[in-house]
C-alpha cells in the first residue's frame, strides 16, 4: 500500500468507482465474446467469403476469443487502477482522520488560519458574525 497520497480524496475515489465499473463492463462483455453472442458480431467486418465456410467459421472463433481475451485484459488493467485508487484513497482517508481537518471537504476553508480580529487577508473572509461591505 501507498504510504503517501500521489493524489486527492476526491480523484482517488472517482477513480476507484470508474474502475469497479471497467471490471464489472469488460468482465461481462468478455463473456459475451466467449460465448460468442449474436449481437456483437455487428463487431467484426465480415467480408463476403465465397471459399471454404469451416475456414470462415473458424476465422469467426478466433475473432471472437481474440476479443473475449482483450476485455478481459482490459478488466485486468481496471483491477490494477483499482488497487491503486482505492490505496490513494484510503490513504486520504487515514492522512484526514489523524490531522485536525474535518473530512467532509465540504468546507474549503477547513485549518484555515486568522488574525486576532477574525479576518482573513488572503481571502478576504470575516469569520465573525459580522460583514464586511
Amino acid at each position: 500500500m501507498v504510504r503517501w497520497p500521489i493524489c486527492g480524496p476526491k480523484l482517488s475515489f472517482c477513480c476507484t468507482v470508474i474502475s469497479v465499473w471497467g471490471i464489472v463492463q469488460f468482465m461481462f462483455m468478455g463473456i459475451f465474446f466467449f460465448t460468442e453472442a449474436a449481437p456483437l458480431l455487428d463487431d467484426f467486418e465480415i467480408e463476403p467469403y465465397a471459399g471454404n465456410e469451416a475456414v470462415f467459421q473458424a476465422n469467426l472463433k478466433n475473432a471472437y476469443s481474440q476479443r473475449a481475451y482483450n476485455c478481459w485484459i482490459a478488466a485486468f488493467f481496471y483491477v490494477g487502477l483499482l488497487v491503486f485508487a482505492g490505496s490513494q484513497f484510503l490513504t486520504n482517508q487515514k492522512r484526514l482522520a489523524a490531522s485536525n481537518i474535518s473530512t467532509s471537504a465540504a468546507s474549503p476553508y477547513g485549518g484555515m488560519t486568522t488574525e486576532e480580529n477574525g479576518f482573513n487577508r488572503q481571502y478576504g473572509i470575516q469569520f465573525t458574525g459580522e460583514q464586511n461591505e
